[in-house]
């Protein structure tokens, strides 16, 4: 009886472009399936790629889709490297079909050489792929352009491999495709900072060619849209120290504080103000003395917290959170005093507001402010800040987030729960849940949660509460731990059995 690789071999010799090639290449499919993968491993060597991939000459969407599985099949056993080496041809013939489905299969091998170590130096030896690869960057299907532009930001953070960015024949390929229109040229400029965000050397290069000097350019004058597009493109070239310190030696900050002044004065210009204020966030992320060097930020933050826009409100908050995620953000943040308490005040506020999405931004964002990472736990200066912080949300902040755990969208009872999660090892925050009334029951009633997630995330809230508890602080009496310690026993999950009593019917 003849094994399923001699069947495959008689399958693949009689395939042909003529009618019978769908039902061929069925068969071939089903056969392909009943292989494991290391049998077929084996096997590749010997299949006739060539002809099959000549079944991807037709215009039956079909026979395309089909042959593709089959290929995607056989290819996933062949090692990258040499799937590259050995049909590079089929490759670059692959990406210049009429059909989607031809060029994806196409790039989701190219993805896998451009993130693999060493499969990634062999790309870039290959400059008539990359250059086809390059053209399709500018294509008209933004599907298709994102995947080509994948590949491109993959070698860009590869140090074997990166250099061939910039390298004269690609370099020119991208200058060619810029010129198609300002989407395209954001693709491209994105690529380049990404190759410039992996090391000093890479931007000092791009500085010297003059790679970027027009995106510089564009992020403080011309059309708002093209403004935003260069804003959130620099904010990426931010998040690198190299980055930030070209940045700041071409005066590109300096010029966006200004800018920032005539966003906040003019209603047209006031469009650039999420951009900026994302920039200026990220910039005191990384470095929080950005708050005190450029004022007019952080007042422009904090006033459009009070803003009538509840957009512009809530882009205000995420920035705030964000510059609050690392320690050094939050004693900065802390030095702002009043105006900060403002903030945390107005964040209080939207706990309640009508919209569930602001809400949810709204704890989400306190969620940040508050979070005091495992590793600092016993930081007793960043602790009071944080207990500073959360008297600040209301007068009785415990009750105000409990109540949030009431409300029916399970988003935002998740996320006040979530809350509590955090303030949990802290001695001041157990001090205010031993004195909310009905905070030990709420959490202690297994039967008030229908959702699965924000039940176990109740139950941990409770399970850590009851190993945090030191005894010798007195904050719970005896009887209070005791029923914590029944109920983490007992588990997340248990049910009190109901006794029944039976009555004997009467006469």
């Amino acid at each position: 009886m003849a094994s399923p690789l001699d069947e495959m071999t008689k399958l693949l010799a009689g395939l042909s472009l003529g009618s019978n090639c769908m039902k061929t290449l069925e068969s071939l499919r089903i056969l392909l399936a009943s292989v494991s993968l290391s049998e077929l491993k084996d096997y590749t060597p010997k299949i006739d790629i060539d002809r099959i991939y000549k079944c991807l000459a037709t215009s039956n969407r079909d026979q395309i889709d089909l042959t593709c599985e089959i290929l995607k099949r056989i290819l996933g056993t062949i090692p990258v490297g040499h799937a590259l080496s050995k049909y590079e041809d089929l490759f670059l013939e692959g990406l210049a079909h009429s059909e989607n489905r031809v060029k994806e299969l196409i790039f989701q091998e190219l993805q896998m050489a451009a993130d693999d170590e060493q499969a990634c130096e062999q790309l870039s030896t290959k400059m008539e792929l990359l250059q086809s690869c390059l053209q399709a960057v500018g294509s008209d299907d933004s599907s298709i352009a994102g995947k080509a532009s994948k590949v491109f930001m993959s070698l860009a953070r590869q140090r074997s491999a990166a250099s061939v960015l910039v390298s004269p024949p690609i370099v020119e390929e991208m200058r060619i495709v810029s010129r198609k229109n300002d989407v395209v040229r954001y693709r491209i400029y994105d690529i380049l900072i990404t190759y410039c965000c992996a090391s000093q050397e890479n931007l000092t290069f791009c500085e010297e060619k003059e790679l970027i000097s027009s995106l510089l350019a564009e992020v403080l004058v011309g059309d708002i849209l093209v403004q935003l597009n260069a804003l959130e493109l620099i904010t990426t070239l931010a998040s690198c120290q190299h980055g930030r310190d070209y940045l700041e030696r071409q005066g590109i900050i300096q010029k966006l504080a200004g800018n920032l002044d005539e966003a906040t004065a003019d209603p047209l210009a006031s469009l650039l103000v999420p951009g900026l204020m994302k920039f200026f966030g990220a910039l005191a992320h990384f470095q929080p003395d950005v708050l005190a060097r450029y004022p007019n930020f952080t007042n422009t933050m904090f006033n459009l917290i009070d803003d009538s826009d509840v957009s512009m409100r809530m882009i205000a908050i995420e920035t705030l959170s964000f510059i609050a995620t690392e320690r050094d953000g939050k004693f900065a943040l802390n030095q702002q005093g009043s105006k900060l308490d403002s903030a945390i005040k107005t964040i209080g506020a939207l706990f309640t507001h009508a919209y569930n999405d602001v809400r949810l931004k709204a704890l989400d964002s306190f969620a940040e402010l508050i979070h005091i990472p495992s590793t600092e736990t016993t930081d007793e200066e960043l602790q009071k800040i944080v207990e500073r912080w959360f008297h600040q949300l209301d007068s009785k902040p415990i009750q105000l987030v409990m109540n949030v755990t009431k409300q029916p969208f399970k988003d935002l009872r998740f996320s006040a729960l979530r809350i509590l999660l955090q303030l949990v090892p802290q001695i001041w925050a157990q001090k205010l849940m031993s004195q909310q009334p009905g905070f030990l029951e709420f959490l202690l009633d297994r039967r008030a949660e229908p959702d699965k997630d924000c039940h176990e995330l109740k139950f941990n809230v409770l399970k850590k509460l009851s190993e945090s508890i030191n005894p010798e602080a007195a904050i719970w009496s005896d009887y209070c731990m005791a029923q914590m310690r029944d109920h983490v026993r007992e588990g997340c999950w248990f049910a009190r059995a109901q006794s029944a009593v039976a009555f004997e019917s009467g006469p």
